[in-house]
């Protein structure tokens, strides 16, 4: 991913953080067929200092088949993002910009075939986005799962780079910075203002 200087970001516990909070990502493989992309959600693991990736496909998608011994696919994290008017900046030869946050994560995927680690892989996935329901999940019955889990192909990655991009107007002046956030966090669109709070976070 371009990257210029100002708008890199290379500390991993900032993007792991960011990629748990935009955690429905869209995984990108290249095989037989061709690039393909699917839209998931993806739990976000940090051991020390590796991440860890854990997602899975319906098995009715092909895409799990282009998962092969050492065949590198990348995941997008991306949001939020915002557009950014000229009409903030000190000059008037100015052009309007977009600003962003994305992470791209690469690694190699690893099928995940036992069934309990499958099981605990979506136990993971239930506890992040709906805490509620986690009590109910172990007591389903165990043919109804063991026919849910074996329409789906799980898998892990654990990442070997991160290449991130945060462009949030590093390179103006702060007080273009100034009016361009207030502008975002007036425009009460919850991009914008998560935007915002990015550009105040990264332009310390």
């Amino acid at each position: 991913m371009y990257a210029p200087r100002h708008n890199r970001v290379d500390d991993q516990a900032t993007l792991v953080a960011f990629m748990q909070a935009h955690s429905f990502a869209a995984l990108v493989t290249h095989g037989a067929a061709g690039l393909r992309a699917t839209h998931l959600p993806v739990v976000v693991e940090r051991d020390g200092g590796q991440v860890r990736l854990l997602a899975h496909l319906a098995k009715a998608n092909p895409q799990w088949r282009d998962f092969a011994p050492g065949a590198e696919v990348m995941v997008i994290f991306a949001e939020p993002h915002a557009y950014v008017s000229p009409r903030h900046y000190e000059r008037a030869e100015t052009v309007p910009t977009w600003n962003y946050a994305a992470v791209h994560a690469y690694g190699v995927p690893r099928l995940v075939e036992d069934r309990d680690e499958k099981h605990a892989q979506q136990a993971k996935l239930v506890a992040l986005h709906d805490p509620e329901y986690l009590a109910r999940f172990p007591g389903l019955p165990r043919d109804y799962m063991d026919k849910m889990l074996g329409a789906i192909v799980s898998f892990v990655i654990d990442v070997t780079r991160l290449d991130a991009r945060f462009k949030l107007s590093q390179e103006k002046l702060p007080v273009e910075r100034e009016r361009i956030i207030a502008a975002l966090e007036a425009s009460g669109d919850s991009w914008a203002v998560e935007t915002a709070r990015l550009m105040r976070a990264h332009n310390k």
